[in-house]
Formats: C-alpha cells, sequence, structure tokens
C-alpha cells in the first residue's frame, strides 16, 4: 500500500477535528502560573517557608506586622548570629533565635514569625543553649508568636523603655540634647566597658556600667532615666559602687542621669 496517499497534513486534521495548535509562546503559558524563579514557591502560594539554618527574617519580602511561617530544619542551634531576645533584629538567622526563643527545640519545626519595626537597642542573653548578643539601633525586628512573652506589643501612648543590653550606650540613642530616655537595664553590668566621668559621663559610656556607678540601679539591674548633654572639655574618674571610672578629655557628647 502506497503511505504516501494516507500522509494528511497535520493542519488539516486539526481544521477537521476543530482542535488548536500553540504556535507561538505569545499565547501565555498553560495551566498554572509558576511563581517567579527568584521567589520561594511556598512564600508564592502563601503557605511556609521551607527555610535553611542561614535564612534570615530581612529575606522575608512582607509588610511590617505580616506574620510568616517557617519550617526550621534539624541542627541550626550554632548556624549564623543572634541578636536580641524575644525580639530580634531582622538580620538574625530565624532558626537559630527559634531554637534561643524556645519556639522550636533543636530538632526543627514550624514557627510563625511576626515581622516588627526596628528598635534603638536589643538585649543579649543565654537561652535554651543558645547565646544571641547585644546590638544598639537596627531598622527592622521580627518576634516569635505562640511562645510565652511574646505577643506583639500593644499599642502604648507611653515613652517607649529601650530594653538595653550592658554594651548600650548614650551615643546610640536618637535624640536632642536634654531629651530624657528610659532605659531597662539587665543584670550584671558592673564589670562591661568602658566608663568615663563621674555623674556626667562621655557618651559612649555603657548607660548600665555608669548607673550602678552613679548609684541609680544596683548590679542585679532596673529602670533609669537618661538625659543626653551636649560634651564638656574634661571628664573625672572615681571609684563609686564599688565600679571604677576613668578620666577623659573632650569628648563631644555626654549623658547624665535624671535622680
Amino acid at each position: 500500500m502506497n503511505r504516501r496517499l494516507f500522509s494528511i497534513p497535520l493542519f488539516a486534521v486539526c481544521a477537521l477535528a476543530g482542535c488548536l495548535v500553540r504556535t507561538s509562546t505569545r499565547l501565555g503559558p498553560v495551566g498554572p502560573v509558576a511563581p517567579a524563579p527568584d521567589q520561594p514557591a511556598e512564600l508564592a502560594a502563601g503557605g511556609p517557608i521551607e527555610a535553611g539554618c542561614s535564612f534570615n527574617a530581612a529575606e522575608i519580602k512582607r509588610d511590617m506586622g505580616d506574620t510568616v511561617q517557617i519550617l526550621c530544619p534539624a541542627g541550626c542551634a550554632s548556624t549564623g548570629a543572634t541578636w536580641g531576645s524575644e525580639v530580634y533584629t531582622a538580620d538574625s538567622t530565624i532558626c537559630r533565635a527559634a531554637i534561643h526563643a524556645g519556639a522550636t527545640p533543636a530538632s526543627g519545626g514550624m514557627v510563625t514569625v511576626h515581622l516588627e519595626p526596628g528598635r534603638p537597642a536589643y538585649r543579649g542573653s543565654s537561652r535554651h543553649g543558645v547565646d544571641s548578643s547585644d546590638y544598639g539601633s537596627y531598622r527592622a525586628s521580627y518576634r516569635f508568636l505562640g511562645v510565652p512573652a511574646a505577643a506583639p506589643d500593644p499599642v502604648a501612648q507611653a515613652p517607649q523603655i529601650i530594653e538595653a543590653g550592658c554594651s548600650f550606650n548614650a551615643a546610640q540613642i536618637h535624640g536632642e540634647m536634654g531629651s530624657e530616655h528610659r532605659v531597662s537595664c539587665p543584670a550584671g553590668c558592673s564589670t562591661t566597658g568602658g566608663i568615663w566621668g563621674t555623674d556626667v559621663y562621655t557618651a559612649d559610656t555603657g548607660i548600665c556600667h555608669a548607673a550602678v556607678h552613679a548609684g541609680v540601679v544596683s548590679d542585679q539591674g532596673g529602670e533609669v532615666t537618661v538625659i543626653l548633654e551636649p560634651g564638656r572639655p574634661a571628664y573625672r574618674g572615681s571609684l563609686r559602687n564599688g565600679v571604677q571610672s576613668s578620666d577623659y578629655g573632650s569628648y563631644r557628647s555626654s549623658f547624665r542621669f535624671h535622680r
């Protein structure tokens, strides 16, 4: 039999059968649209992000106040860096911070991250086998929902209290000369960092260290009110309350405590 007699062009068959043949990508994709290559499939679908140990909240493309679920793998306790306690800088690795916060064990699991504005300071601590560090001002933060003391802060009318670490100093406070700022000091700051002055201190002096020297708190910590002041031509050191401060020459700005 001559095969050529039965060789009917494909377009003729489709014309008879009423089918369409896509001959150009201009017609667009057929079926569900895939996420863009630079967008994780889980995030595009609204589901949890299957993160690695190095993933941090600065990589989450969501709005402030949004919550995002993160699925953490095992073994993240020693990966990356963490700054803060309960509230963390956005560049802190999420899964390591989740272990520190008690939101997930070292074996991994699902956590819910709440994106928050930046803070003037972050206090480090040692929790659940993970050490986090102090940090000053950072542009964005996050916390974990569903763990004790981790609910979003209510809108408050009172002045913000800076939850400082022992290394926090007045040079990290953004405010006008003469402005007052409430600072909460942790325990154990009497031996941390340098201290220059007496009653009036250089702005780069650790606030909580100076607070013990000035006698406004003990080494157990507490809240203090810091007043920002202009620089002075000299600062005199002294020994007070078991803390030795040093002399210093001219410095550009100062602070003292409201008693």
